[in-house]
């Protein structure tokens, strides 16, 4: 039997908890009786039922459950945490049949919620490919199967290869990209928990961080300290979420994590304790190249006007970047 036809509109029922599940992953769900769904439903938010128990509760004839298939995209929960376990309900429908788009390596379950099924009688199949599944919680596979936050590096570059021209602390960055890309970049930012950038950066440039031209909430700005450039009490103060610092002396009256901002092992993975899953990064040269180079890019978005300059700060070195769209007069590049 082809399942895909219900596997895809797992995705979909999934996909409507975008931006209100973390930390918790999207999941979709649907129950099918003789080749029709029956009930359907989605995790909504981080403490409310799960996807499965959504469709399960949908189904208006209960006693239809006993020869129906549940459809789940993740591997139903197999641990008490703020809900019960989602296969001890479905064992206890009678539930005959499962079919899961991917397994979930969170170690509460990996396999755990499967092997419950299997043990009540219930056949239980996978999806052939598990990457689009997989993919749609690329920020909780990576927490769960990394032990650290999602990492998405953005830059502008032009023609030349340069995001910036060589100036002094009372010069402005050039503007590089056009609106369009600076609508992207804001709606990248309602997406993330958290938004990184260094202390030179913000000594020259005073960012807001904030996502004033998109809807959402704005992501908790993440300093990393330099001692050649300190942060200004004004600007600091000045920020609509309160930052996180990390470096050897951290301000008087702000939190973060005391250590060598250079030593990305030190403090990447201690973000965790701050509720920071995804960060966006948008330092400088620097500090992107250390990402790339530590394999903490887990995605980069890149804008390349089609301006030229002949001299200024070199662009990152980045792997090459597969998906490309025009955005205005930018080109806009992705991996």
């Amino acid at each position: 039997m082809d399942h895909s036809k219900f596997l895809t509109r797992c995705l979909q029922l999934a996909n409507y908890g975008r931006g209100t599940t973390s930390p918790n992953p999207m999941v979709g769900a649907v129950v099918v009786h003789n080749g029709l769904i029956i009930g359907e439903g989605y995790h909504r938010k981080a403490g409310e039922p799960h996807a499965e128990v959504m469709a399960i509760r949908s189904v208006e004839n209960r006693d239809l459950l006993k020869q129906s298939t549940l459809y789940c995209s993740l591997e139903p929960c197999a641990h008490y945490g703020k809900t019960p376990p989602c296969c001890e309900l479905i064992s206890s429908q009678s539930i005959p049949h499962v079919v899961i788009g991917t397994g979930d390596p969170h170690s509460k379950v990996d396999g755990k919620g499967v092997a419950h099924l299997r043990s009540h009688g219930i056949k239980v199949e996978f999806a052939p490919s598990p990457h689009k599944f997989q993919r749609l919680n690329e920020v909780f596979w990576t927490n769960m199967t990394k032990n650290r936050p999602q990492f998405t590096l953005k830059w502008a570059e032009n023609a030349s290869g340069y995001i910036d021209r060589t100036r002094t602390a009372e010069e402005k960055a050039m503007r590089i990209s056009g609106p369009l890309a600076a609508l992207r970049t804001h709606q990248l930012r309602g997406s993330v928990d958290g938004i990184l950038i260094s202390s030179k950066t913000a000594h020259f440039d005073l960012p807001s961080l904030t996502t004033r031209k998109w809807f959402g909430q704005s992501p908790t700005p993440i300093i990393l300290l330099s001692q050649d450039f300190p942060l200004k009490r004004e600007w600091l103060s000045s920020l609509e979420v309160q930052p996180i610092i990390i470096g050897n002396k951290i301000p008087h009256g702000y939190s973060g994590i005391n250590c060598n901002p250079r030593n990305l092992e030190q403090w990447v993975p201690k973000l965790f304790d701050f509720g920071l899953n995804h960060i966006l990064v948008e330092g400088g040269t620097r500090i992107l190249q250390s990402f790339i180079d530590g394999g903490l890019a887990d995605s980069i978005h890149r804008y390349i006007s089609s301006d030229r300059l002949e001299d200024g700060v070199s662009a990152p070195n980045a792997p090459i970047l597969t998906t490309t769209a025009e955005l205005g007069n930018d080109r806009y590049e992705r991996s």
